[in-house]
């Protein structure tokens, strides 16, 4: 096996590992007095997503694929959507390679009030980027891991039956 090969197996691993975590994050309601809390986990797990997501795309000659839109979002905004939802799969991981500015946005859970003492319930929802080369974007964590597990994942597997993962 030679190096790049290796390398992309562990580029995959890597990224699918932290977008199952990505996933169980944003499907899972904390009390809003927890957020400081809930981003510091979050965030090294979309960073480290990102790289490795990247690293996929341009290791198997994904960069210009289109993939479905991933402005999906597992939960409805009702007050405060930020807009901007971001559609490409790739600008996405662009604009979290180059991101200047971030924030972690959420959505009340009203629907499933887990922490009945709690100020809120929140869900993590989305990120918003902002970039020295692209427009502020909102980006949909649960679209962008996604994409990745049901559409990049398979796409790779066809294109490379050998790669073990």
């Amino acid at each position: 096996m030679n190096s790049r090969q290796r390398l992309t197996e562990i580029h995959i691993v890597q990224g699918r590992l932290r977008a199952l975590r990505l996933v169980a994050f944003t499907s899972s309601v904390f009390p809003g007095e927890w957020s400081d809390e809930w981003n510091e986990m979050i965030v090294p797990d979309l960073l480290e997503f990102g790289y490795h997501a990247r690293k996929v795309n341009e290791f198997c000659g994904l960069m210009g694929e289109r993939f479905p839109s991933i402005d999906k979002k597992i939960i409805a905004i009702s007050e405060g959507d930020p807009g901007n939802w971001e559609g490409s799969y790739r600008n996405a991981l662009n604009a979290l390679m180059h991101m200047q500015n971030f924030a972690i946005g959420y959505a009340h859970a009203d629907h499933r009030q887990t922490f009945i003492n709690a100020e809120s319930n929140l869900i993590a929802t989305y990120v918003k980027v902002s970039t020295d080369k692209f427009p502020e974007t909102t980006i949909s964590i649960f679209g962008l891991t996604e994409c990745f597990l049901n559409y990049v994942i398979p796409k790779v597997r066809e294109k490379y039956p050998n790669l073990r993962f």
